[in-house]
């Protein structure tokens, strides 16, 4: 009987070992996946900052700038509060063109009626911004290091964890 005890015995050890070496590789996919897909989501909206800089670097260098007149504010209603963004209206090639300000405030930062300058692309005048400093270039400095800083501590941590065992998939659930 003793015998029988002993293979019953080491049966449930390799059985809990594997299960335990299961577990482990188990928590090692987790955290390689959430690092990737975070990973991938910062590196979208880097992606985006890099393109509204391509956008503001290409008004910068060829735009041209004329008069346009802030012909409404569009209000953004989130949790309560209220944000607003002007639409300008301005005149190209003898064509009147229209677009919303990427930018959202609250107080609104222009008044209805006020004069402000635009800078428009001379191949497409669709692609227009305010011609101010933040206007164009706000959102890329802000954007794209937030995200990188963002990508490499956690990426950092998720590595310290990959490394430590840390069980992440007991603590996210």
């Amino acid at each position: 009987m003793d015998q029988y005890e002993k293979n019953v015995d080491a049966a449930a050890n390799k059985v809990f070992n594997t299960a335990e070496k299961v577990g482990r590789g188990a928590n090692k996919l987790a955290i390689g996946c959430t690092t990737i897909i975070a990973n991938l989501f910062f590196g979208a909206f880097c992606l985006w900052g890099a393109y509204a800089a391509t956008i503001a670097y290409r008004l910068e260098t060829t735009g041209i700038v004329v008069p346009g007149i802030v012909i409404g504010l569009d209000e953004s209603n989130t949790d309560g509060s209220s944000t607003y963004s002007p639409v300008v209206e301005f005149t190209a090639n003898g064509q009147t063109y229209t677009f919303e300000s990427d930018n959202a405030s609250s107080p609104p930062a222009y008044q209805v009626g006020e004069t402000v300058n635009v800078r428009y692309d001379p191949a497409d005048p669709n692609t227009a911004q305010i011609d101010k400093l933040t206007e164009r270039w706000l959102m890329p400095i802000l954007l794209i290091p937030s995200m990188l800083c963002g990508s490499i501590v956690l990426t950092f941590f998720m590595v310290r964890a990959w490394r430590r065992g840390d069980d992440v998939i007991t603590n996210l659930v």
